[in-house]
Order: structure tokens, then C-alpha cells, then sequence
């Protein structure tokens, strides 16, 4: 488990039983796209760890009810029109942001600064040679 019931108090202040913390648990796996068991970076378990909190709190209410919204923003009677919107409506906002944070989640931007282009440029020339070389391709 990501989080445990004490850590949901003490991060969102509500307080809830182990039903919800499973349920709340099964919808942060599902949104994070890892289960708990592959999941090993603690900076990665505080923030699921807080994910799960969020996720408790905004299913205090009714825990089942994330399982029964739908995503609509508006609907027209006259000529049945339905606008389903793209917000997530079985995460909560605060969860959702936590789950942005852990590390495989992250822009895997490796270059930082500006690109030189003429380095650029020579590169893929160089790469072009040698595909060209290699596979006996040639200008004509």
C-alpha cells in the first residue's frame, strides 16, 4: 500500500477505513500506470503516498461515487447534444498533480540550453554518409 490510514489523516485530515484506502489505492495504480509491488524510489512512494491521501479525501463523501460520474460538461435537450468534457472526474485534482511528480512521469529532456544548429546539421550529415556508406546508397 502506498499509504496507510494514519498517513491519510495526517496528510489530507480525514479520517477512513480500509475499504476506501484499497479503492482509493486500486484508482492511484490504475492512474499512475505502476502498482505498488514496482515502485521501489521513495521520492516516487511520497508522492504516490500523498496521491493516495488526496484520492481519500475527495472520495470521503461517497467512496463509490468515482465509479458513477460521468464526464459531462453540458447537455442540450432540444437536439440531444451531450459535450463530454476531458477532466478526469474519478481522480482528484490534487492526486492527479502528485502523480505528475513521480520520476517516470517527468520530461525525459536530456539537452538543456539552446540547440546549435550547425552542430545539428554536421551530425545528421555525417549520419546521413554513413547510411549511405553502409547500405551502398548514393546521390544522383
Amino acid at each position: 500500500m502506498y499509504a496507510t490510514v494514519d498517513d491519510v489523516y495526517e496528510i489530507a485530515g480525514v479520517s477512513v477505513d480500509l475499504a476506501t484506502l484499497k479503492k482509493a489505492q486500486a484508482i492511484i495504480e490504475t492512474a499512475s500506470g505502476r502498482p505498488v509491488e514496482l515502485v521501489t524510489d521513495t521520492t516516487d512512494l511520497i508522492w504516490l503516498k500523498k496521491a493516495t491521501a488526496y484520492q481519500c479525501a475527495y472520495m470521503e463523501e461517497d467512496p463509490t461515487s468515482v465509479f458513477e460520474q460521468p464526464n459531462l460538461e453540458s447537455y442540450s435537450h432540444g437536439d440531444d447534444k451531450m459535450v463530454m468534457g476531458n477532466k478526469d472526474v474519478w481522480l482528484a485534482p490534487l492526486a492527479q498533480k502528485a502523480i505528475g511528480n513521480v520520476s517516470w512521469r517527468r520530461s525525459r529532456m536530456i539537452q538543456f540550453g539552446p540547440m546549435d544548429y550547425r552542430k545539428e546539421l554536421k551530425r545528421q550529415n555525417r549520419e546521413t554518409r554513413r547510411m549511405r556508406g553502409k547500405w551502398g546508397w548514393h546521390i544522383l
